[in-house]
């Protein structure tokens, strides 16, 4: 007779759709008062240093957006793999930054204390559709295959020449 096995403990369910491994975050973050100026600086900054966003490999994308008269922030991307390990990207790779693009909404309690997750939660919406153009592709598997094809394209130049 067989033992009946306990099922494994499965992850929290967090909001969002998936498409294969990629993921879908969308959150409307109500920000206070001089805010959207704070917003807009943070961004400016980020476009001046674009190397910054190379630290956090799992995005595919970013858009952040003022809405209903610059009283609140939408935000959104694309990540690789689990809620759970993308915020704590954020917070272990560019917490100063996060700190300053989240600073100017009401309620965030920082990156570091316990509680951030629970408040990014109470702002996350799921959006209504979701499809990733590559489902099955991290953005570490993209750019590897952009560097092969580079190399390729190369060597035929090489070649041909």
């Amino acid at each position: 007779m067989t033992q009946p096995t306990t099922p494994e403990p499965t992850a929290q369910k967090r909001p969002g759709k998936v498409d294969g491994q990629a993921h879908e975050f969308t959150g409307i973050f109500p920000l206070k008062p001089g805010g959207a100026e704070m917003v807009r600086e943070a961004v400016k900054y980020r476009d001046e240093h674009r190397g910054a966003r190379t630290l956090v490999d799992t995005i595919h994308d970013v858009r952040t957006v003022l809405i209903d008269n610059d009283t609140r922030m939408l935000f959104c991307t694309t990540f690789d793999g689990d809620w759970d390990a993308y915020i704590d990207d954020f917070a272990s790779k560019i917490p100063d930054q996060l700190d300053v693009l989240f600073g100017s909404c009401e309620g965030y309690p920082g990156v570091h204390d316990p509680n951030v997750k629970d408040w990014v939660i109470k702002h996350q919406i799921t959006a209504l559709e979701f499809n990733s153009a590559y489902p099955d592709a991290t953005v570490t598997q993209i750019y590897k295959a952009l560097r092969v094809l580079k190399a390729w394209e190369e060597l035929l130049d090489v070649s041909e020449g």
